[in-house]
């Protein structure tokens, strides 16, 4: 049985997440001009980011590897932290809707890929979108870290919401899931970099 107490903090939790989202969606996109082209390259990287979250787990033995996190890499590579924040806020919508419907926690599962994609695109910015494959590794190692402490907060603040709370399952599998984030960013280390390459070659191509 959930305690009142318990319920109340889910529900002031589900607020807090609705304005930190709207805070970072406000700070990434201020002042930012948005051209068509970078609209139509971020509802690409959005609708191959969802695609991913579907079908893009890779099982290695006794953990998930998911490469759905590439696209939002990507654009924050690209386009900085609107474009990170973007494909993470967007993408992650998208996901839950069509896995799981509208639910009263769906704003708790936008929050950690949208600070993923934030926290990206404002370090990318910050090195003028150049970084060494050391930055990129360590930059992805500690995205990696922090959206697994948020997605085992939201998945506590979620299973006390819905009331399927157990400590095994939020808590159990927790080294897993941060063994899991660091083999996953360091691939992605690799991956990303000769994707954007061959992104910027494709539109340098395209304005000539």
């Amino acid at each position: 049985m959930m305690t009142e107490e318990m319920m109340t903090l889910g529900y002031v939790s589900i607020a807090v997440s609705v304005l930190v989202l709207l805070v970072c969606f406000a700070a990434a996109t201020r002042k930012e001009k948005f051209t068509a082209r970078k609209i139509v390259m971020i509802a690409m990287l959005t609708a191959v980011y969802v695609v991913l979250c579907l079908v893009g787990t890779i099982r290695l033995w006794w953990m998930n590897i998911s490469v759905a996190s590439l696209p939002l890499i990507i654009a924050a590579m690209l386009f900085g932290p609107v474009g990170g924040l973007l494909v993470g806020l967007l993408g992650s919508f998208l996901e839950q809707l069509l896995t799981y419907g509208l639910m009263a926690t769906t704003v708790l599962w936008l929050v950690p890929n949208t600070v993923r994609g934030l926290l990206l695109g404002v370090y990318i910015k910050k090195k003028g979108y150049h970084l060494s494959r050391v930055q990129l590794i360590g930059a992805l190692c500690i995205a990696a870290l922090i959206v697994t402490a948020l997605n085992t907060v939201v998945m506590y603040l979620d299973s006390v919401i819905q009331g399927y709370y157990s400590y095994a399952y939020v808590f159990g599998g927790a080294v897993t899931r941060v063994i899991a984030g660091i083999a996953t960013a360091v691939i992605m280390a690799f991956v990303a970099p000769p994707v954007v390459e061959l992104l910027e070659r494709t539109v340098a191509e395209m304005k000539k």
